[in-house]
């Protein structure tokens, strides 16, 4: 079995955290929607509540669908290229820095 590194173990702890944090929201989400459906035909609940929590679904589908059409689009199969794209651009505005009087 392989050691792991300082590094791995960083990134498996965030990852971990990330992972836990997601899953926490998502739980306390899907109760907060299991109480607005189970509260709205009884009448006790104001609809402002009714509307919030559609309000941050809708939002959430969205950012999910984009993440989805990125991921799709491929988006995220050379992730390593933005960063050297940066470096070009830094040094071709260097280079026109350089040739101002």
């Amino acid at each position: 079995m392989k050691k792991r590194t300082r590094r791995e173990w960083i990134t498996l702890m965030m990852g971990s955290w990330v992972v836990v944090g997601i899953s926490f929201s998502a739980l306390t989400f899907a109760y907060k929607v299991y109480e607005i459906v189970n509260t709205v035909p009884n009448g006790e609940l104001a609809g402002f509540a009714v509307m919030q929590v559609l309000t941050y679904l809708i939002v959430a589908l969205g950012f999910f669908f984009l993440f989805v059409w990125s991921f799709l689009k491929g988006d995220f199969a050379q992730w390593e290229n933005c960063k050297y794209r940066v470096l070009e651009m830094e040094n071709r505005m260097r280079k026109i820095e350089e040739r101002r009087p």
